[in-house]
C-alpha cells in the first residue's frame, strides 16, 4: 500500500508508529496569524508548531508545519483558488510548493444545508475530473468526530479527530502521523471564519 499507510514517514521516521497514538492540536495566534502547537496527548512533549507565513491576495492563506525542537520546516499547507472560486488546500514536503514535493490535496466537498462535513483528499495532489478521492473526511467539525477513512468506508478509517478547545487527534499504527496532524490544521483552517472573503460570505459554511 503507498504512502500516508503501511510505508515510511513523508519527512521524518519520527512520525511512523507502530502503535496508536494520540495528539492535541491547540491553538496558538501569534502576530503573524493563526498558529497551533502540536502535542502528545500522553505527557504533553511537544512535536510541531505551525505558524502562518503569509496571507496572500484575496486572504488565501500558506502555513508553515516546524519541528518544535529544531524548529527546521517539515511541511508546507496553502490554500488556493480557482478561476471560478472554488477553494482547496495543498500539502507540500519541505517549504516550498514544488509539484514534486505535493503530498496530497484537501478539497471542501460539503453541501449547503448539510448535516455535517465532506471533505475530500487526493493523494499527490491529483483533483482533476472524476478521480474518486483516496480518503475521505466526514463527521460534524463542531458537534462530534470527524472520521479519516480510505474511500470513505468509516469501517476502514486511519484516524479520528474530534473538536473541543483543543483538536484531540487518534491515529491508528502504521499511518504517516505529520500527513494527519497536517490535515487537522488544513480542517480548521477551512473552517476559520477569520479570513472571510466577499465571495465566501455567502457560500462558506463556518462553524458547523
Amino acid at each position: 500500500m503507498p504512502w500516508p499507510w503501511e510505508s515510511k514517514s513523508a519527512v521524518d521516521e519520527r512520525f511512523y508508529a507502530q502503535n496508536p497514538t494520540a495528539f492535541t492540536v491547540g491553538r496558538a495566534d501569534n502576530w503573524r496569524g493563526d498558529g497551533f502547537n502540536i502535542t502528545k496527548s500522553e505527557g504533553g512533549a511537544a512535536v510541531l508548531q505551525v505558524q502562518t507565513d503569509h496571507v496572500g491576495n484575496g486572504n488565501l492563506r500558506s502555513l508553515v508545519v516546524l519541528d518544535a525542537a529544531s524548529h527546521d520546516p517539515l511541511l508546507a499547507v496553502e490554500e488556493f483558488r480557482s478561476g471560478d472560486g472554488l477553494k482547496w488546500w495543498e500539502a507540500f514536503r519541505g517549504r516550498g510548493t514544488s509539484g514534486k514535493n505535493r503530498l496530497f490535496a484537501a478539497v471542501d466537498k460539503t453541501q449547503f444545508l448539510q448535516i455535517g462535513n465532506t471533505v475530500h483528499i487526493f493523494l499527490e495532489g491529483d483533483s482533476s475530473g472524476d478521480r474518486v478521492p483516496d480518503l475521505v473526511v466526514s463527521g460534524s467539525y463542531s458537534r462530534g468526530t470527524m472520521t479519516v477513512a480510505r474511500g470513505g468506508d468509516d469501517a476502514d478509517f486511519v484516524a479520528q479527530i474530534r473538536k473541543e478547545t483543543a483538536y484531540t487527534v487518534w491515529i491508528k499504527p502504521g499511518v504517516d502521523q505529520t500527513f494527519v496532524l497536517a490535515l487537522t490544521v488544513i480542517l480548521d483552517q477551512m473552517r476559520s471564519p477569520y479570513f472571510d472573503t466577499p465571495s465566501c460570505k455567502n457560500s462558506c459554511r463556518h462553524g458547523r
